[in-house]
């Protein structure tokens, strides 16, 4: 997946521009779990002593230590889950433990077709920081190891190889010169230009378009962030957005496309119609239209078609999916096969077939409330 990630977004020349790049950066893909790195430049490893097998497929927290300060950790966090740009003083450690500050500039970079975030650039410029960095890794060295691991934005345990109490720095300590920033900005605005010159198909911008799209969020896509929350939960469903015209898909799970035999790029942006043929009832139909246009949910057993054009009985259960502000943003359609809800279920041994659709409904509006604002990005918590 990591490789497939780089090679179906832009063309092979582009990698041979990019290792003749002087400064350090990596590509993330926000579609892949952990949001991986798909892409490490050879000035990135140098500056960073990893590898590139050592790199590629990790989130890049393994470069945070016990002084990472937390508060600008969560700052990076939040970008990635509103899918925007940010700039940050951050100190990072090597492979060896030897702390170092950087200057971070992170920015998504947006697929032309639909607007999609499809992979997100970190630029590094290394920083003269106002204090000693090997006297911070020193005296970080004297605290107790018993102390708080909680420095990663995951459960993993932070690298054996370095210090392992959290302490915040202040990141005063860290001075960004103007000729920094002056580095920063043309090493994001030249390597954002080679990836928009050698990319396929529609190709890639630095920033989104919404003349492709419809809608209150000016947006056709789900965020990144509500895509991989989705895919956590292991049933057959769709999610399909009422304020664009017809209806259509926007996500699909794979138990959905192994049940209709459809690709998902069969099914995201239309109409949940496509599964009706000749026998399939016209009032459980009705019902449904009925239900979405009067914001309830419903539940019908209706006669469906595969893509082979087989057919398959689908209790189908529907259910409106409201934003944190309570309004509705999606309707979510849970599909289960007829021969597992004909087989009756031993008592205590098993949840209901029409119980599991719930939960999974459950899974979806959590996934959806904690999201807010255009294309539903992450809620900001006041403190």
């Amino acid at each position: 997946m990591v490789m497939a990630s780089f090679k179906a977004a832009y063309k092979e020349s582009l990698r041979e521009a990019l290792q003749t790049a002087k400064f350090n950066f990596v590509l993330t893909d926000p579609r892949i779990q952990d949001n991986p790195i798909v892409y490490a430049s050879d000035g990135f490893l140098e500056m960073t002593g990893y590898t590139a097998e050592e790199v590629l497929g990790r989130n890049c927290r393994f470069l945070q230590g016990p002084a990472t300060n937390r508060r600008t950790i969560i700052e990076i966090r939040d970008a990635i889950r509103e899918e925007r740009a940010c700039q940050v003083s951050i100190l990072n450690y090597t492979k060896q433990g030897k702390p170092f500050w950087n200057l971070f500039h992170m920015a998504p970079v947006y697929s032309k077709e639909d607007g999609r975030v499809v992979h997100f650039v970190g630029v590094q410029t290394p920083v003269n920081p106002s204090i000693d960095c090997d006297s911070l890794a020193s005296a970080m060295e004297c605290f107790c190891s018993s102390a708080s691991q909680n420095v990663s934005l995951s459960t993993e345990p932070v690298d054996a190889s370095k210090p392992s109490q959290t302490t915040n720095v202040d990141e005063d300590c860290c001075e960004v010169s103007e000729a920094d920033k002056d580095r920063a900005k043309i090493s994001v605005n030249t390597l954002l230009s080679e990836l928009t010159s050698k990319c396929k198909g529609a190709g890639v911008t630095e920033t989104r378009c919404t003349t492709v799209s419809a809608g209150p969020g000016g947006e056709r896509v789900i965020c990144s962030s509500l895509m991989l929350s989705l895919t956590k939960v292991q049933q057959s469903f769709v999610l399909a957005n009422p304020h664009l015209l017809d209806t259509p898909i926007v996500h699909a799970s794979d138990m959905f496309l192994r049940l209709t035999g459809y690709s998902r790029e069969e099914v995201v942006g239309r109409n949940c119609r496509f599964l009706q043929g000749p026998e399939t009832d016209r009032r459980a139909v009705q019902l449904i239209g009925e239900c979405i246009r009067a914001g309830k949910s419903c539940t019908v057993k209706l006669l469906n078609y595969r893509k082979d054009k087989t057919l398959f009985w689908n209790l189908l259960h529907i259910a409106p999916v409201r934003s944190s502000a309570g309004k509705v943003a999606f309707y979510v359609g849970v599909q289960l096969d007829v021969t597992s809800v004909d087989e009756p279920c031993p008592a205590g041994t098993e949840t209901s077939p029409h119980m599991k659709q719930l939960g999974a409904v459950g899974a979806v509006r959590v996934a959806v409330r904690s999201l807010q604002g255009q294309g539903l990005r992450r809620v900001h918590k006041s403190h």
